[in-house]
């Protein structure tokens, strides 16, 4: 059998060749996963503990504060050769490229030297009150260089300038964007210096134990005392999140390719097996048992997972290595060294690999022994829907199908955050077990559903291509359900980002319809902001708002509860012109009715002056004075009373520009423009920059690019499964071989053999991406759901056509050139040496 073996390897070695190549690319997935993550840790335990890195214990504090009296008294302990406390906090400052300031962390600078890492890349450490060093990092963000002049605004006094005399690297995570000052400067800033840590250094000898001791009694305020390993232990698994989220993501993607590739697998030993059938056949006849055609698949199969698997590992640490290059220079902030290749990294996809080639195989090979000698050399029958076996698939997959969608819908109920999502994932998976396990049905179908759309305008090459695609459902299904699992779940994340876009952006528009306002205090607002807003990039509309302090006062019937008929309040009324401020607010519905003889009014102030929505309500208490129809609104964003221009002009003709409102345009970056919109502004602190531009701009950048990383990272599983669309026109092609030299010698020409196999794969791939298109729109619409069920109300369904469209172009164009090999091939062969292939 070991001969039969290596010949059958050496003799179907190029028909192996798909099925390893996607092995390879799944085991590169999960070989890069295991690196990056790997990599990633070890750089941030290296990040965590630099700043333990030269001392033995570390005191962190839980009681009161630790003082310099108490890190002197700890010094002079029995067994401690030096102790050194570690400050922190923040501060207020002015970088020299902002107009505003923002707040910044402090780093302390141990007093002792002896204990201080960082790595001075210029300048120097800073040594008084009116220097500091900053980070890396925030020199590169900030533009700041040896010479660089900062103002801190201490919390008591004046601001006062400050001096970069050093720029840092090497320093702990909480250091990468704080400046760096030793105890004097913090003391001239905060007022008092108190550490959070303090770092011990025992005497050579010591009793570690025992010096453990000592600090304990020495600080009577329940203070706790590490190692240095331990609290860099600590620190890592208090950071870790990010890269644990990290790992999850990769290794799901990951999980989806190996997935994906086991389909290709299973589907080359299937069709290989069954051309091999008379071969097999002929060995049973000859004497081999069942159980050795068996374990000779298998050891194939073990033997393609071996060479598979290696590659994979080479390709997946190239792959590695260049994922951490470009992480370090990403603004995840995720700490990122060299490359690191542990012992796991190698052996888990190299297991990963061998597993899931064998577990393929294993289904095909059980079905190649259950022919009997005589049975196999007749051509194998595909189980047909009627036969025991396709009823009991289509059976489990109707059952598994409606499960699933009962759980999908059961989640969209559920009230627990936690239950919802298991369930709807649940669901989610069951259902598409379901689909995949009634595709022998469901593709077969949808491929005679397109060639019937198409097979009128293909002529016969169409007719042949749709025959042929569905003369093997197992196979045709096999084949489009790699496909379609990446089909599937790139469009379920760009459904679901694009619904979760607009349901934010509907929950945004409600809640803050402004994309910025700009409001003053008291007075006007001054002439410069007004004139300046519209002139900000990014800013396509602007309305002005005026105000002025007017009695209002109910002209009618009192709410319950509210205050007595006619009795008068003064507060401050604001005008706009409504065309102005329907063109810019993006809930217009918030601002409807508002016009001459309308006023927008607020729950409170309608309860306080007693009118009711509809009511009356008067502006003023002498001659003129305006009687109004009311309309009670409740909004954050708008104002307690809000009327036309040209009413309040009636009341208060001189009322001064208290308020700009400005829409951002679609196509800019929101943050940006607020960036813009605050050098307009500048540093007065009556005037108030509010609106939702940031906040929408954040979110749509997020999930931009976990859509643009997710369809990346799933992009491999397409093209794992284009490869298997490929692998099976190939074999197909070897398959048939007579068949095409018989239609070929009845006059079909090379061009129309072509034609029929890029049909062929076009409708394998069609009906995969009709179904995967489909299948992602409700699974990303029902993830929306559930996700967001107990944030807002407002859910809406996005679908993202121009994206899909491309998805559905992107694989249709690759299926097509999965044709191009197989064709050549097919092509290439004389009618008459075809014929007498046996």
């Amino acid at each position: 059998m070991r001969r039969m073996i290596l010949a059958a390897l050496r003799g179907h070695a190029g028909r192996y060749v798909a099925g390893g190549l996607a092995i390879m690319l799944g085991v590169a997935f999960v070989a890069t996963a295991l690196m990056v993550l790997s990599s990633a840790q070890a750089a941030m335990a290296q990040a965590a503990g630099a700043q333990y890195a030269r001392a033995d214990l570390v005191v962190t504090n839980s009681g009161e504060p630790i003082t310099p009296a108490v890190v002197h008294r700890l010094g002079r302990l029995e067994g401690v050769a030096g102790a050194a406390g570690l400050a922190g906090g923040g501060v207020r400052v002015t970088f020299p490229d902002a107009s505003r300031p923002t707040f910044a962390g402090l780093s302390g600078l141990p007093a002792d030297p002896s204990f201080r890492w960082h790595r001075v890349d210029s300048g120097r450490l800073p040594s008084g009150p009116a220097e500091v060093a900053v980070p890396r990092d925030l020199a590169r963000d900030r533009g700041l260089k040896v010479g660089s002049v900062l103002r801190v605004h201490p919390v008591k006094g004046p601001a006062r300038p400050v001096r970069v005399v050093g720029v840092v690297s090497g320093g702990s995570l909480l250091d990468s964007s704080a400046l760096v000052a030793n105890d004097r400067a913090i003391a001239a800033w905060s007022g008092q210096v108190t550490y959070g840590e303090v770092l011990v250094r025992t005497s050579t000898g010591a009793d570690g134990a025992a010096v453990t001791d000592r600090l304990h009694k020495a600080l009577k305020g329940g203070a706790t005392v590490q190692t240095a390993a331990q609290r860099t232990d600590d620190q890592v698994r208090s950071f870790t999140n990010g890269v644990d989220v990290l790992g999850g993501f990769l290794l799901g993607f990951a999980g989806i390719a190996v997935f994906v590739a086991t389909l290709v697998v299973a589907n080359t030993f299937t069709i290989l097996l069954a051309q091999r059938t008379r071969e097999l056949a002929l060995l049973r006849c000859v004497g081999a048992l069942r159980r050795q055609i068996f374990g000779s698949v298998v050891i194939e199969s073990l033997l393609l997972g071996l060479v598979a698997s290696i590659a994979g590992i080479a390709v997946g640490t190239g792959l590695a290595g260049l994922a951490v290059v470009l992480l370090g220079r990403s603004p995840l902030g995720i700490p990122t060294g060299g490359l690191v290749v542990t012992p796991v990294g190698i052996v888990v996809p190299l297991v990963v690999g061998l597993v899931t080639t064998v577990l393929a195989a294993l289904a095909p090979a059980r079905r190649a022994t259950r022919v009997s000698p005589l049975a196999a050399l007749r051509p194998e029958l595909a189980v047909g829907a009627r036969s025991r076996a396709g009823i009991v698939r289509t059976t489990l997959a109707v059952l598994c199908v409606l499960a699933g969608a009962a759980a999908l819908f059961g989640a969209m109920t559920l009230t627990g955050f936690l239950t919802a999502l298991a369930v709807g994932i649940g669901g989610g998976l069951l259902s598409f077990v379901g689909i995949l396990l009634g595709a022998p049905l469901l593709v077969p179908a949808l491929v005679r559903l397109l060639g019937a759309l198409t097979g009128r305008f293909g002529g016969p090459p169409a007719r042949l291509a749709v025959g042929n695609a569905v003369r093997n459902p197992r196979r045709t299904a096999a084949t489009a359900a790699a496909l379609l699992v990446g089909v599937t779940l790139i469009a379920m994340m760009s459904v679901g980002a694009a619904s979760v876009q607009s349901s934010f952006h509907a929950s945004l528009d409600s809640r803050y319809p402004l994309d910025l306002s700009v409001d003053v205090a008291t007075g006007a607002l001054p002439d410069a902001v007004v004139k300046g807003m519209p002139k900000v990039e990014g800013v396509s509309r602007t309305a002005r708002l005026t105000g002025a302090q007017v009695r209002v006062a109910s002209a009618g019937r009192a709410a319950s509860g509210g205050a007595a008929p006619g009795q008068a309040i003064e507060t401050t009324v604001s005008a706009v012109e409504p065309s102005a401020a329907n063109a810019v607010v993006r809930d217009p519905a918030l601002l409807r009715g508002l016009g001459d003889g309308t006023a927008i009014i607020g729950p409170s102030t309608a309860n306080s002056i007693g009118v009711d929505d509809g009511g009356r309500l008067v502006l003023g208490t002498g001659k003129p004075r305006v009687e109004l129809r009311a309309r009670v609104v409740r909004s954050e964003a708008l104002p307690q009373v809000l009327v036309s221009s040209a009413d309040l002009a009636r009341v208060a003709p001189k009322a001064p520009v208290t308020s700009v409102w400005a829409r951002v345009a679609d196509t800019a970056d929101g943050t940006q423009v607020v960036s813009r919109a605050q050098e307009v502004v500048g540093n007065d602190d009556t005037i108030h920059l509010g609106g939702a531009a940031a906040e929408r701009a954040v979110y749509d950048k997020v999930l931009n690019v976990l859509l643009l990383v997710a369809t990346g990272l799933l992009a491999v599983a397409v093209v794992i499964a284009l490869v298997g669309v490929g692998n099976t026109l190939s074999l197909s092609v070897l398959e048939r071989t007579r068949e095409q030299a018989m239609l070929r010698a009845l006059g079909l020409t090379r061009g129309q053999l072509r034609a029929m196999l890029a049909g062929e794969a076009l409708l394998i791939a069609a009906a995969a991406v009709v179904a995967g298109l489909v299948l992602g729109t409700a699974y990303g619409f029902a993830g929306t759901r559930i996700l967001l069920g107990e944030v807002t109300s407002h859910i809406e369904l996005g679908v993202p056509v121009a994206r899909l469209a491309l998805v559905a172009a992107v694989a249709l164009a690759a299926g097509l050139a999965a044709s191009v090999l197989p064709a050549r091939r097919a092509v290439r062969v004389p009618p008459a040496a075809a014929i007498g292939t046996e």
